[in-house]
């Protein structure tokens, strides 16, 4: 048979929301392995398998494009931080389990850490505005954590709920980079709980909040 006899393969339809499920899965494919700066809508239709003009359709232009990606990251890490913080369990667990779900997202969803791993580092780009609200979110999140394990009396009381914040959220750069370059769960996992002594450190512990600056209120 032929090339030209050979049946064609058939588009399969999708009904619009879920084209733009597909190309946006695509694109953040994509700018997982290019950064912001040089993703395009022909290299999301290849990866995609459609039509340039299918995704010019969902996404007329390149901003359009990069908001999409972004929103969606954004989207996804703050309902990840959300969802463990509305728990019924400790403020110390609670931080441990957000880190740990982030280090298991390094496995499930590779694209998404490292779209926000390119993200939070290219301060010169248009869009590390939008970085900076996101980040402070997660932070003010951890914060409230940490203030929360204070008030229960769980936490050391003059630990500042806000620099605890940032130490965590500091750390999540360490520990994707520890599972991207081949470090076990357990590893990871330990780094974790160091992380968090020092965050957060709960009463009672060896050497717990010696040293340490009251908190800003």
């Amino acid at each position: 048979m032929s090339s030209a006899d050979a049946p064609r393969r058939r588009r399969t339809r999708l009904a619009p929301e879920q084209r733009t499920a597909q190309l946006l899965d695509s694109a953040i494919r994509v700018f997982a392995r290019t950064g912001f700066a040089s993703g395009v809508h022909a290299q999301v239709a290849t990866e995609a398998e459609v039509a340039v003009s299918t995704v010019f359709l969902y996404f007329p232009t390149r901003e359009a494009l990069v908001d999409a990606v972004i929103t969606e990251i954004d989207r996804y890490l703050v309902n990840l931080v959300a969802n463990i913080a509305s728990t019924r369990q400790p403020s110390v667990a609670k931080l441990l389990a957000i880190l740990h779900e982030f280090s298991v997202t390094v496995d499930t969803a590779p694209h998404y850490i490292k779209i926000w791993l390119n993200w939070s580092t290219d301060v010169d780009d248009a869009n590390w505005a939008r970085y900076v609200d996101f980040q402070d979110r997660i932070i003010s999140a951890f914060s409230d954590i940490i203030a929360q394990g204070i008030e229960a009396g769980e936490i050391v009381d003059d630990t500042n709920p806000l620099l605890g914040g940032h130490l965590v959220m500091s750390g999540g750069h360490m520990l994707a980079q520890m599972k991207f370059s081949g470090r076990t769960q357990a590893e990871v996992d330990e780094f974790a709980r160091v992380l968090v002594r020092g965050a957060a450190p709960v009463k009672g512990a060896a050497g717990a909040g010696k040293g340490r600056r009251r908190r800003n209120d």
